[in-house]
């Protein structure tokens, strides 16, 4: 319980710290990027310290990047 402490004190910490001068710039593409990659690194660490399985996010680069992969062998004679 600890450990979930901890890192609700952190993320929170990189928050306040990060988001104003996002803001600030007013850029709605870089905040939703930020709160995009920032919500999965905090779901995959909660997950990491509750010991919850979830799954590898190496599998959705393979999913999406192997069929291009395979085109492009077909293409070059690979």
């Amino acid at each position: 319980m600890l450990e979930v402490i901890a890192l609700t004190i952190i993320f929170a910490l990189i928050l306040y710290l990060q988001l104003p001068s996002i803001i600030k710039r007013n850029n709605i593409r870089e905040i939703g990027a930020y709160s995009s990659l920032m919500l999965i690194g905090i779901i995959y660490t909660y997950g990491y310290v509750l010991d919850i399985e979830l799954p590898n996010p190496t599998h959705a680069v393979d999913f999406v990047f192997r069929p291009v992969t395979e085109l492009l062998n077909k293409l070059l004679g690979g």
